[in-house]
């Protein structure tokens, strides 16, 4: 089986891709699955009201397997429906702590022995993702270490994500020639301005506070204060989100902010040269930009990730825009067949992961400039793979139910800027700098960065005129 992608025959292209997965994954269509969980990879605790997921898997970073897919779905929904259950937990152990996302290689190797299990582990990823997004008890990631790529499918739809000073986060995937997953389509869009298309297309990464600034976490807590968040809340004996919100917000521990996530200069060329709907396009306006070391690393950067990977996420990410998690998510798994099919993903993993020592991959194409739009957007997105996803609940969402918890987007800060917020009808737009700091501030319940975030944003994003503040339109 040749694993090339020629854009120029994209019905034999097509036609290969239904041929690969329709025989070897007729079981996906079945209730009846061997659930063999393998090796113990993921641990189990209770303590007292509190129960835990401890990833471990530390030979391989925590690495996402099938078995600790499998190992987790189960027991998720028993105690979500346990009323001895108060909140849950999920957390990592080992030198990579929480988990550096999905184990490629293995999914690379069993795609190429044509076993349908590669396709498996994103069907009941998904599945998972949905539920943990639809808890009823209380969940609290605890992103104490890497936090990269397909392990946001463990956190960022979740109510509670704590980031440490050891937090990491990035979305490596078009490293390796391959495409997001977790419901990333639906997530990252709803980050500030072009941040999402910016962490996704570049891999950059976030470190420590900069997570929760960028809305990657809700809260920032030191590292050596996390044993005893966990002993508080084991000793917890309430389910109720805001009360665990309050006891989060108690172990918060204050820190001189400097400048709030990337600086403003930065933030401003993100937003301009990202706001594009294809990477020549992207790269173009970055070419415009003047020449700094941040504009040529982001240049260099784009230029040596799989162009195919590129585009593809964010054409992805724009659909995303206006779509649910559900709808995300069946997106993403017909990606996925597509993507374990082609040249690049084989290459890239191969290349960065596989070999000794690493070495740069062969994209095909090549370059970004060599990339027929046309034929990604038809090959990709007007043609369905052979399997559609099934999850096992119809709950859905369009929005996060407790963004509360987190810091007020951009978003947020323009509605109430321009008074197009639906709370702000009566009494009309809030013109004033402190009036807008005591909104957020009563809002988040005195929630700390919420002052800082809100600060930044006006800084950047509004000018004072002799109406008050107005919204820049033009940055």
């Amino acid at each position: 089986m040749s694993y090339s992608f020629v854009f120029r025959h994209s019905r034999t292209y097509h036609r290969t891709l239904l041929s690969y997965w329709h025989h070897d994954t007729r079981r996906l269509h079945s209730t009846v699955v061997n659930l063999d969980v393998g090796p113990n990879y993921v641990l189990h605790k209770k303590a007292s009201s509190a129960r835990m997921f401890i990833l471990s898997r530390p030979q391989k970073l925590n690495a996402l397997n099938l078995s600790m897919i499998r190992n987790i779905g189960p027991q998720l929904k028993a105690w979500d429906m346990s009323h001895q259950a108060k909140v849950i937990l999920m957390k990592g152990t080992g030198p990579g702590n929480f988990s550096v996302g999905d184990d490629m290689l293995d999914i690379m190797t069993k795609a190429q022995a044509k076993d349908s299990d590669a396709l498996y582990y994103f069907q009941e990823k998904s599945a998972l993702v949905q539920a943990l997004s639809t808890l009823h008890t209380p969940y609290i990631a605890i992103l104490d270490g890497y936090a990269l790529g397909g392990a946001a499918g463990l956190f960022a739809h979740s109510p509670f994500r704590i980031a440490t000073d050891k937090t990491i986060f990035a979305m490596p995937e078009a490293s390796l020639g391959a495409f997001m997953n977790s419901g990333a389509s639906f997530f990252l869009p709803k980050l500030d301005g072009e941040m999402g298309a910016y962490l996704a297309l570049t891999g950059a990464r976030l470190e420590g506070i900069d997570t929760f600034y960028a809305g990657i976490a809700t809260h920032y807590i030191a590292s050596d204060r996390v044993p005893a968040l966990e002993d508080r809340l084991i000793d917890l004996e309430s389910s109720d989100h805001d009360i665990i919100q309050q006891v989060l917000e108690n172990f918060v521990e204050p820190v001189p902010t400097a400048k709030v996530g990337y600086a403003a200069e930065i933030r401003e060329v993100i937003d301009r040269c990202f706001r594009y709907d294809t990477v020549p396009e992207i790269l173009s306006a970055l070419e415009q930009e003047k020449s700094t070391t941040w504009i040529r690393e982001t240049r260099r950067k784009l230029l040596s990730l799989s162009p195919t990977s590129l585009q593809v996420t964010l054409k992805a990410l724009r659909k995303g825009r206006t779509m649910s998690l559900c709808q995300c998510l069946k997106m993403e798994f017909d990606l996925m067949q597509k993507f374990l099919v082609t040249k690049d993903f084989h290459e890239g993993v191969t290349a960065i992961l596989a070999s000794k020592p690493r070495r740069k991959p062969e994209w095909q194409p090549a370059s970004i400039h060599e990339l027929n739009i046309d034929d990604i957007n038809r090959l990709y997105f007007d043609q369905p793979s052979p399997n559609t996803l099934t999850l096992p609940s119809p709950i859905d969402m369009k929005s996060y139910p407790y963004a509360r918890f987190s810091l007020p987007t951009e978003e947020d800060i323009r509605l109430a800027v321009t008074g197009e917020g639906p709370e702000f009808g009566i009494e009309g737009r809030l013109t004033q700098q402190g009036d807008v700091l005591e909104w957020f501030a009563k809002s988040h319940r005195g929630k700390w960065g919420v002052k800082e975030k809100v600060l930044d944003v006006l800084q950047r994003k509004t000018i004072h005129t002799k109406d008050g503040l107005v919204w820049n339109t033009s940055t």
